[in-house]
């Protein structure tokens, strides 16, 4: 075996300090850029594919330094599938370190207000490709309602709409918890101190506000809604609230006619007196504080005009020319 000259060894240890410096500045320095970068690692990418995706980002410089540091720390297969945020303060090191560990980054779901439990279901199979079977089944069990705190027979009315940290690992379970504690989160004592000073449980206000929620589409006239409705209320006169109608046939915003105001369903506020059994929908903040804070007005009746405001009137009388005035301008 042949002798190695003390110089070739000294040349071959410089040349790998070179690489280690070389390689750690890389790693170490960040890459100038503006904004945040969504990268996608595939299930089965190797290593040098995804330094190279890395690279063609422009998030590093050397794909073949950010593979080598990644092989001499031990990590190569240890890199992990999924979607992931590398925000522009972010040097490899930490995009390594992000990559190995499985941060994935969240999606931002926005749930809007008014939603019915099939509706978000198909919501989040459009956003993040969930179980929209399942979401529905899991909602309607029992067990899983009462195991989330909620006091009802369903989960209708409890998923609060807001804008949601979603992970690709998360479970229709997962999602509910996170839905549901938004909720409870938001009915603070005041609000149940509220409820109890009118006379009504949490679960009654939440299916007043489902109802505001449907028929307010001007913020000003939540309060104003919520008044006519407890007014109805107080006095034993029926809600007459068409969403309750169309929730109960299965239809929400399908367009009524005078046979569908007979419908049987329970949700029927034409046909029964008082409050639906529960919520029609997911109401927001803005209609769940309306429902506790109703505005003192002294009507009893409103009508849509077509434009997402209403004409309330006090007398049956005046609802009439009311409802007549706003057929003849649509005609």
């Amino acid at each position: 075996m042949k002798k190695l000259i003390p110089g070739v060894i000294a040349l071959a240890v410089l040349s790998g300090a070179a690489l280690l410096t070389a390689a750690y500045q890389s790693i170490t320095t960040p890459v100038p850029r503006e904004d945040a970068l969504i990268f996608n690692v595939d299930p089965g990418m190797t290593l040098s594919e995804v330094a190279r995706g890395l690279e063609d980002h422009g998030v590093v410089r050397h794909a073949i330094l950010f593979e080598f540091v990644a092989r001499y720390k031990g990590v190569e297969h240890g890199i992990n599938a999924g979607r992931y945020e590398i925000e522009a303060y972010m040097d490899p090191g930490q995009i390594l370190s992000m990559l190995t560990e499985g941060r994935i980054a969240a999606n931002r779901i926005n749930v809007p207000e008014g939603l019915t439990i099939p509706e978000t279901a198909r919501t989040l199979r459009a956003k993040i490709g969930i179980d929209s079977t399942a979401f529905v089944h899991r909602s309607a069990d029992p067990a899983v309602v009462r195991s989330l705190g909620i006091d009802a027979s369903t989960l209708e009315g409890y998923l609060y709409p807001a804008t949601y940290n979603m992970y690709p690992d998360m479970t229709v379970d997962d999602i509910l918890k996170q839905m549901t504690s938004r909720y409870l989160q938001t009915i603070t004592a005041e609000y149940r101190n509220r409820a109890e000073e009118l006379g009504y449980s949490i679960h009654e206000i939440v299916t007043l506000a489902s109802i505001i929620e449907q028929e307010a589409m001007v913020d000003d006239e939540r309060e104003v809604i919520s008044g006519v409705f407890h007014n109805r209320l107080r006095r034993g006169i029926r809600l007459e609230a068409d969403p309750t109608v169309q929730y109960g046939i299965g239809r929400p915003n399908m367009r009524l006619y005078q046979k569908h105001l007979s419908d049987p369903s329970p949700y029927n506020t034409y046909v029964h007196d008082g409050l639906p059994p529960g919520p029609i929908c997911s109401p927001g903040m803005a209609s769940i504080h309306a429902a506790l804070y109703p505005r003192e007005v002294p009507y009893l009746f409103f009508v849509a005009r077509g434009d997402g405001t209403h004409i309330f009137s006090t007398t049956n009388r005046e609802h009439n020319r009311a409802r007549a005035l706003v057929k003849s301008q649509r005609n």
